[in-house]
């Protein structure tokens, strides 16, 4: 029982935690598509505006950042106009719960902390010109 119990409990609670970052990892993948979304409509590529896009992360995930840039693409051949996709970047780092798996699963090492990042593309939506 001695040999046998702490490398189970080390095996129960490393997928405890696996859970738990997955879980996180998925939230940030969520909240990062939803700010995307709200830029890709509302972003006008001529004064930038990347600026409320982490006010938009702070209502969904507090502790979390966001990084924002625009990306030239394709330009559209019947509207003759530039298209321009949005790239966001969430950050969030997350503390680890269980003592000996947050060893083992932090990053950077030692730290107890987990740094989770999650990127989203999505297409700036561009009126057509007149």
């Amino acid at each position: 029982m001695l040999l046998i119990l702490p490398v189970f409990l080390t095996i129960v609670f490393t997928i405890m935690e696996i859970g738990y970052v997955s879980f996180q990892l998925i939230l940030l993948n969520h909240a990062t598509y939803e700010v995307a979304r709200i830029g890709g409509m509302t972003m006008n590529t001529a004064t930038g505006g990347c600026g409320k896009m982490n006010d938009y992360m702070k209502q969904i995930i507090q502790s979390a950042t966001v990084g924002c840039s625009t990306e030239k693409t394709l330009q559209d051949p019947q509207a003759q106009q530039d298209n321009f996709d949005l790239i966001i970047t969430g950050q969030n780092d997350i503390k680890l719960i269980f003592p000996i798996s947050s060893v083992i699963l932090a990053q950077p090492k030692g730290t107890g902390m987990r740094h989770l990042e999650a990127v989203v593309r999505m297409p700036i939506e561009t009126p057509l010109r007149k």
